[in-house]
């Protein structure tokens, strides 16, 4: 399931964890040198400050989501992970950047009425019902099948 928008995110995610990397260092380096009340030091907390992750939290979830439905072989995006009301809006462009027209949600949080409503307010609308085969090496035959709903990304 090649994806470029996907694949851009995960080359972003990279590079800003090098980034962050190679600046704890820095701080190790400036503690070793300079001291614990260095001006120098100062200057990297604030710093720190300004350093942020590049995407939000719902972009992350639907990365994570082709990530695992790209690792599992999927023929179809699957969203296991829990949308928080803040994520859902973020998700859903992400979602249409990176071209995907479908996916299946097997969340089974008992808040999941209350997701199907936000996704619906972000022009995501719910098809029915879906079957998905999960990996399973605790059970017969080392697949088990998992409900879940289908839902159309407009």
């Amino acid at each position: 399931m090649e994806n470029t928008y996907f694949k851009e995110l995960e080359d972003a995610g990279r590079a800003f964890e090098e980034k962050r990397e190679a600046f704890l260092k820095k701080k190790e380096q400036i503690i070793e040198e300079k001291g614990w009340d260095s001006e120098e030091l100062k200057a990297w907390y604030e710093e720190k400050k300004a350093m942020t992750f590049p995407y939000t939290d719902g972009e992350v979830k639907a990365y994570r989501a082709w990530r695992f439905s790209t690792e599992e072989d999927k023929e179809e995006l699957e969203l296991d992970d829990f949308l928080w009301d803040r994520e859902v809006a973020d998700f859903a462009k992400a979602l249409r950047k990176a071209g995907i027209k479908t996916f299946i949600y097997t969340n089974t949080s008992t808040a999941l009425m209350e997701n199907i409503h936000h996704l619906a307010t972000e022009g995501i609308t719910l098809e029915g019902l879906a079957t998905v085969e999960k990996k399973n090496y605790f059970c017969e035959g080392g697949v088990e099948k998992r409900p879940g709903l289908r839902f159309k990304v407009n």
